[in-house]
């Protein structure tokens, strides 16, 4: 089994998005501090989004990004390698544009080499202790749990199509991963697979609502999965 850098650094390869920085920068907020987080990001997208911009949608918006940038490093490396890395701590940079400055700090592997374990390893070593805390400082603000479950198997969904998009080799390990998370554990039954083929998840993530904003790919308004 490569050891979690190594799996890092495969992860890299797969786009900007797959890769941890060596150090977020000054003013690097902790993930597990998410009210800290929630704020400072939130204030940095509303500076650009303007006045027209409810607090909902954007910290809908914030949790989406957040989510969709700790995430797709893990399931990068586990798809490029069988090897999910976990780190102690994860920092962010809350200023600036996606993809944010992040660095992870105590970081190990987990061998995952069947795309259940890869479902497996995300909740139990991602989900649950990193990124429910964060869900739960963004749905104390404004937004349903319902949505923010949402927003995370759309962000898991959203780095399936950059892995399979830079190794077409990995598209069928990708969504045999995705359906594994849809079909167990705290993401089952919140996505699915339309007639097309194409993903919708099955909550909103409210960003249609933000100005001059249209549906998402994934978005259940466009079309209900089978």
């Amino acid at each position: 089994m490569p050891p979690a850098d190594a799996a890092l650094r495969a992860a890299a390869e797969l786009g900007p998005f797959c890769a941890v920085d060596d150090d977020a920068g000054p003013g690097a907020v902790d993930l597990a501090d998410g009210d800290t987080l929630l704020r400072a990001r939130a204030a940095a997208v509303s500076a650009v989004l303007g006045s027209a911009a409810a607090a909902r949608e954007v910290h809908s918006l914030v949790h989406l990004g957040v989510v969709a940038r700790v995430l797709s490093p893990a399931l990068g490396a586990a798809l490029a390698t069988g090897v999910l890395p976990v780190p102690a701590s994860v920092v962010l940079q809350p200023v600036g544009s996606n993809p944010v400055p992040m660095a992870w700090a105590g970081v190990r592997a987990v061998a995952v080499r069947t795309p259940d374990d890869v479902a497996a390893g995300l909740a139990a070593h991602w989900l649950t202790p990193l990124v429910d805390p964060w869900t739960a400082a963004v749905a104390a603000r404004s937004v349903s749990p319902r949505v923010l479950t949402g927003n995370v198997v759309s962000a898991l969904h959203g780095t399936a199509v950059v892995v399979a998009g830079a190794r077409p080799g990995l598209a069928a390990r990708t969504r045999a991963v995705l359906d594994a998370l849809l079909a167990a554990g705290p993401l089952a039954g919140t996505g699915g697979w339309r007639p097309d083929g194409g993903f919708a998840r099955r909550s909103c993530c409210l960003l249609q609502r933000l100005p001059g904003a249209l549906p998402c790919a994934d978005c259940v308004l466009v079309g209900l999965p089978a």
